[in-house]
């Protein structure tokens, strides 16, 4: 049997000054591709990589949707991966609606089998005039998923909960969006599982009542995810949230890792 492991982290404006600590909490997964966001510089990536001893690849943002002392921050896409990449390609999507394009990255799996990664960050604050530019970002994000050839991964942070798992507190129910009322109740994830992906966490460990988060302050947000396709299901062996001392003091989120074995 052949072992993939995957791994996705929202690295908060990354590197920085904590790129040791970064790293430590990559080292301690070890995985074959990773899935960055909120690299900030090219230089960023390329510092991680060396770290890392991984392959980069580059998924420049559209535009800023946050700024750091009056500047724009671009909060750029990366995959390291041990890899060697067969096709790139970045989907800049609808520009109107998405910060970030989509990342895609074909890689062959070791056993052969070619697998294609879709890298996403999708977008954290909304107008309360511009709540439709969260479903054409979805819309624009399931297109291009929809045109994989073959079995496809899709992660990131898509800045949404889970179906079911985390409602909103009372009294704040009337003062959210209509969309951020569909990401409590799991419009976002449920519009991506209804495409025929499934939640790899899930798969390992169904949800018992009690809410999981990939947001280190926030109880119940699980926003980070790992989407595999309908040929990956019975692949995915392994899925955890990585916790740890490294990574509370890394970034805002904890990573979600997944670990796929292809038998021959």
């Amino acid at each position: 049997m052949d072992t993939l492991r995957i791994m996705t982290y929202n690295m908060l404006h990354a590197p920085g000054d904590r790129l040791g600590h970064l790293v430590d909490v990559v080292r301690s997964v070890d995985p074959d591709v990773l899935a960055c966001q909120e690299i900030n510089t090219y230089e960023g990536m390329m510092n991680l990589s060396r770290e890392l001893g991984m392959l980069p690849v580059w998924g420049p943002a559209n535009s800023h949707e946050d700024t750091k002392d009056g500047r724009p921050l671009y909060e750029h896409l990366v995959v390291l991966t041990k890899l060697a990449p067969r096709a790139v390609r970045v989907h800049r999507g609808d520009r109107r609606a998405m910060f970030r394009p989509v990342l895609e990255v074909r890689l062959e799996a070791p056993g052969g089998t070619t697998v294609t990664f879709f890298v996403v960050h999708l977008r954290a604050v909304l107008d309360a005039t511009e709540r439709y530019l969260r479903w054409r970002e979805l819309g624009a994000l399931l297109a291009v998923i929809a045109g994989a050839d073959g079995p496809a991964v899709a992660l990131g942070d898509f800045n949404a909960l889970p179906p079911g798992e985390t409602p909103p507190a009372e009294g704040t129910r009337r003062e959210l969006p209509e969309d951020h009322l569909a990401a409590f109740g799991g419009g976002v994830v449920a519009a991506i599982t209804e495409a025929g992906l499934a939640d790899s966490l899930r798969l390992v460990h169904p949800y018992t009542g009690t809410p999981d988060s990939t947001l280190l302050r926030r109880q119940g947000a699980r926003v980070d995810y790992i989407f595999v396709s309908e040929e990956l299901r019975d692949c995915v062996r392994k899925a955890d949230i990585v916790d740890g001392e490294a990574v509370t003091v890394a970034s805002d989120h904890r990573p979600v890792m997944a670990e796929l074995t292809f038998t021959q």
